[in-house]
């Protein structure tokens, strides 16, 4: 088992019951098979599931590097590129995980027969040709594979923004610096999970594979963007290597 086989195995341990729980969040979707009580639950859930997603970014990106557990954590013989990539691949699978048992939910749902399964079918029933067109089997696994993608590049943009923020000398980490930080991350990932839309108001409707492929291709190269700078903060200012 090699160094980085080691560094996930050991986040997937510290992070595991978090995962579970959002996967069991995602999970009881099923509950919609019971109709309109659906609509009281799923909030609840969504906000459980968010919570724990949080708490599993928290464990992964700042208590194991700068938190309780950091001394261990960086006693650890793991280069800068190990830590980042398992930290990466962890928080993006876990997330991939909750959200696949979310789709295979929604297909159960909808063959169901329940009062939700039933307003999807009408819906579907009353979409357009231009609309069933679309969703067309390669367009949909483009779009899985666009999903995941964006997972990974959202746990890769959120390692970055915390390890950069940490860098920060101790005296420039005040509150007015976090708060910014947070307004600054939080736009730049809307922004940057924005570009489906903006190729959409770029008129490439009429090419509807493009847009999936091109999102996966951006979030690959920002992915890597990401990991390096962070590789690159954690080298020079931990000194890991």
């Amino acid at each position: 088992m090699t160094r980085l086989d080691k560094c996930i195995k050991l986040n997937f341990q510290m992070v595991g019951n978090d995962i579970g729980i959002m996967c069991v969040m995602a999970g009881t979707v099923l509950i919609c098979v019971l109709g309109i009580i659906t609509l009281v639950l799923s909030p609840l859930l969504a906000v459980v599931q968010v919570i724990f997603a949080v708490k599993m970014y928290k464990k992964l990106f700042y208590t194991s590097l700068y938190g309780q557990t950091a001394a261990f954590y960086q006693s650890i013989p793991a280069a800068a590129e190990e830590v980042a990539a398992s930290k990466i691949f962890t928080a993006g699978t876990g997330l991939l995980m909750s959200n696949v048992i979310s789709i295979i939910c929604m297909i159960i749902v909808w063959f169901s027969g329940s009062i939700a399964g039933d307003l999807m079918q009408t819906l579907m029933d009353a979409a357009d040709a231009d609309i069933k067109a679309f969703l067309s089997a390669e367009f949909l696994i483009l779009k899985f594979l666009a999903l995941t993608s964006s997972l990974y590049r959202q746990s890769a943009y959120i390692l970055m923004a915390v390890v950069i923020y940490n860098s920060l000398a101790p005296k420039r980490r005040n509150e007015w610096t976090r708060v910014l930080a947070f307004v600054i991350a939080g736009a730049g990932h809307i922004a940057i999970s924005s570009l489906d839309d903006i190729l959409r108001l770029a008129g490439l409707e009429a090419t509807a594979l493009l847009i999936p492929a091109v999102c996966i291709l951006f979030d690959i190269v920002l992915t890597v963007v990401f990991y390096r700078i962070t590789v690159n903060k954690l080298e020079t200012r931990y000194a890991l290597s």
